[in-house]
């Protein structure tokens, strides 16, 4: 225990560290300040001039005005909004055409929920999404989850049509979703991908805090010294492992909580209720609500930044030099997002430690997409792939340091 807190105490100490863990403390509020920021909406004012809300303000507007439709989404209360839609642009040729205090007094409030009739009832050959005015609202009354039942089909038949296991395993997954779904007004989708791009500056920071946890000592030849200490070699490797994937969890737990609890104060706790599919896609496979889905990704994103630091001390332990760990752990970190990009799902861009963490990638737009990686008849889901290779590679990348770094020898 002495050791462990002398080598905490050590990397604590050093003035590098301070400024990216500082730095890292500082993104978590930078990155819920933005989405925050971004918010605006327009409002008719008292002398009909029109009022341009942003940030809080229009956080707060939104919050108590789309209070009227929150709860959750019967068919009688889709079909119903959607007559209301559809009798005021028929009334004034186009949406468009509608006064603004009219669309805001009568129409602004539904068009949240109207968003899952656009793909509940998409073209089934193209998946191209509905008008509004074509859908019968007695259709939606009778039909509207029979018809997102089949729209997952259709996708399925179109994105994963020569993979039967794949079309079974997501017409498991969806029968197993709450209906009816849950709407509360409050969070955007913006929210959630800051917090996604906030996991992958902190697996960027801790990598950079991580790469010189052996390496350094190599260049500076403290190691040869250390070494011949009673506790050296394995005692030591296994302390240094511990304390630095100590350090990293508090980070990621002390920024990750900063972040959400900015984010939940400022557009409200009840938002968290909405269903999942209510914000993304109504046929989305997991069955959870905002509030779940925000432990998900912190818990997804710990275990996918544990695996990369664990690849950087492996790195750390074969490398001479902290400036080639560096360079090689940015390298691999980035590998899934370069790979997403030029080649979409693959078994290198899933089974690679950061493979949870990126853009368009990234472990939320896993959850939110159909991508499955394939062996023979078998499919297996991306998010799946994410987390068990995640959770493999960490105690085997810890192995690996462990013992290169026992059987380093001096140059």
């Amino acid at each position: 225990m002495r050791l462990f807190r002398l080598e905490v105490k050590r990397i604590m100490k050093s003035r590098r560290t301070l400024t990216l863990l500082a730095a890292a403390l500082l993104m978590s509020i930078v990155m819920a300040y933005l989405p925050i920021s971004f918010e605006s909406i327009n409002r008719p004012g008292e002398d009909g001039k029109i009022i341009e809300l942003n940030g809080l303000p229009a956080i707060q507007f939104k919050r108590d005005y789309f209070e009227k439709t929150a709860g959750n989404i019967t068919p009688q209360k889709l079909a119903e909004a959607l007559r209301t839609y559809q009798s005021y642009v028929k009334e004034y040729g186009t949406l468009n055409d509608v006064p603004l205090d009219i669309y805001i007094e009568n129409i602004m409030a539904i068009r949240p929920m109207l968003r899952g009739l656009i793909e509940a009832f998409a073209d089934p050959k193209t998946g191209i999404g509905a008008d509004l005015m074509d859908i019968d609202p007695d259709e939606v009354e009778q039909y509207f989850y029979e018809k997102c039942v089949s729209h997952l089909d259709d996708t399925m038949n179109l994105e994963q049509k020569e993979y039967e296991a794949a079309r079974q395993f997501a017409a498991g997954r969806y029968a197993d979703v709450d209906q009816p779904f849950y709407l509360y007004p409050g969070m955007s989708r913006d929210a959630f991908d800051y917090t996604t791009l906030y996991i992958l500056v902190l697996s960027i920071l801790c990598v950079a805090i991580a790469s010189p946890a052996f390496a350094n000592e190599y260049q500076t030849g403290s190691d040869s010294i250390l070494r011949c200490t009673k506790y050296g070699r394995m005692k030591l490797a296994v302390t240094r492992i511990l304390s630095v994937c100590c350090i990293f969890i508090v980070i990621f737990i002390l920024g990750m909580s900063i972040h959400l609890l900015i984010l939940n104060l400022a557009f409200g706790t009840d938002c968290l209720k909405t269903s999942f599919q209510m914000l993304f896609s109504v046929i989305n496979l997991p069955n959870i609500n905002l509030g779940q889905l925000q432990i998900i990704l912190v818990l997804a994103g710990l275990l996918s930044v544990l695996a990369i630091v664990s690849c950087t001390l492996f790195l750390s332990a074969r490398c001479r030099d902290s400036l080639t760990v560096l360079l090689i752990s940015i390298v691999v970190l980035f590998l899934p997002i370069f790979a997403y990009g030029a080649l979409g799902d693959t078994w290198i861009g899933g089974i690679l430690p950061s493979a949870g963490i990126g853009m368009k990638n990234n472990f939320l737009y896993q959850l939110c997409d159909f991508n499955f990686l394939h062996i023979g008849g078998m499919s297996f889901w991306t998010p799946y792939v994410i987390l068990v290779s995640a959770a493999v590679e960490i105690p085997l990348f810890l192995f690996l340091t462990v013992h290169s770094y026992c059987k380093h020898q001096v140059a």
